[in-house]
């Protein structure tokens, strides 16, 4: 059995796909939601990440200059290891007991991933051939939207994100409360 890291048993309500939202500006700093993301890979399968953050001055455009972008080691050459790089692909993009697809990357607020030369998208819900300067066969490209990056999605909250607070509960009792 291939390993693929713990997450929370979540309710029905999800967030929205992530509209694409490149990067605007510069400020590489690791933003939270990326460096839990992070560590619970690294929790999961024991290697290092291959970076969150990369230099203002570094050619092209990328969320890792926005500190919303990770990379994490997989080899898609080495049978093991694309093994666990796939089964960690198919975990984020699988349709949870609700049947909501691609439940978990919509929960942590991912807008896109690039493995092994393949890239799904948040945008358009759908995964095709990727064609760009990296084929990706060393690492999973991890590209989160804002709310994800800031730990606002339900990965984190619990519940989904707009909503104005936590979900209220009708108690054997007849009053009405929450659980928070």
């Amino acid at each position: 059995m291939v390993l693929t890291p713990p997450a929370p048993d979540f309710g029905a309500g999800i967030d929205n796909y992530q509209p694409y939202h490149g990067q605007t500006g510069c400020d590489p700093t690791a933003k939270p939601g990326v460096l839990e993301i992070r560590d619970l890979l690294r929790s999961t399968y024991g290697r290092p990440d291959l970076g969150i953050v990369r230099p203002c001055n570094a050619v092209g455009t990328s969320e890792h200059k926005e500190g919303r972008a990770l990379d994490y080691p997989f080899n898609a050459n080495d049978g093991a290891q694309r093994e666990q790089g796939d089964a960690l692909v198919n975990w984020l993009l699988a349709t949870d007991r609700w049947n909501n697809p691609h439940a978990l990357a919509r929960r942590m607020g991912i807008m896109y991933l690039i493995w092994n030369r393949r890239i799904w998208q948040a945008s358009n819900h759908s995964s095709s051939a990727y064609s760009g300067s990296s084929a990706h066969t060393d690492h999973v490209h991890l590209s989160f939207g804002w709310p994800g990056a800031r730990k606002e999605t339900t990965w984190w909250t619990g519940r989904q994100s707009g909503l104005g607070g936590p979900e209220m509960v009708l108690f054997r009792n007849g009053t009405i409360g929450t659980y928070a």
